[in-house]
């Protein structure tokens, strides 16, 4: 008596991988893209950099960036006449009270902020002057007891937000 055995090899290994391309997309198709954050005018956003004499981590006013325009290190360098680009503090003067407007470079708002969790509304493709500008700009502001001025329960914060709301609108019409 002969045995005789059909090879069914070649039909497993198409179901097989048919079944893992299945499943593959899948597992694929259920991860979300991540939710990003659209700056319409501005918001501020705790955890940023910490400052010497205040163990907690500054608020930031976030918005996106004005392209077309000048880079906001040589606006800011102009108004506040400095002679250095490189400046990322600024002396500022707001009702005879001294206080100090921090600017965040690109390392530090990659570090602190991640641009990557906000999402550019205003740029159009012939606005884009050169792709070295970056998207969004981020200040913080302390007075002179190096107090966070932007944190949520600061006595500060109104006369920061307007301050700097209006530094921005400046920035913006220049």
């Amino acid at each position: 008596m002969m045995f005789h055995v059909k090879p069914i090899c070649s039909f497993h290994a198409s179901k097989w991988i048919a079944l893992i391309s299945v499943v593959f997309f899948l597992l694929s198709s259920c991860t979300g893209s991540r939710q990003t954050t659209q700056i319409s005018d501005y918001i501020l956003v705790p955890n940023g950099q910490k400052i010497l004499g205040n163990n907690e981590s500054l608020t930031a006013f976030i918005f996106e960036n004005n392209t077309r325009n000048l880079p906001i290190e040589r606006f800011l360098a102009i108004k506040f006449r400095t002679e250095n680009y490189l400046n990322s503090t600024y002396p500022v003067n707001i009702d005879n009270n001294k206080y100090q407007l921090i600017l965040y470079d690109n390392a530090d708002f990659e570090k602190y902020f991640n641009s990557a969790n906000y999402s550019v509304i205003h740029l159009q493709p012939q606005d884009d002057q050169t792709d070295q500008q970056r998207k969004f700009i981020a200040w913080s502001l302390i007075n002179s007891n190096n107090e966070d001025c932007l944190r949520e329960d600061s006595l500060f914060q109104n006369v920061a937000v307007n301050y700097l709301k209006k530094l921005k609108e400046e920035y913006y019409n220049q």
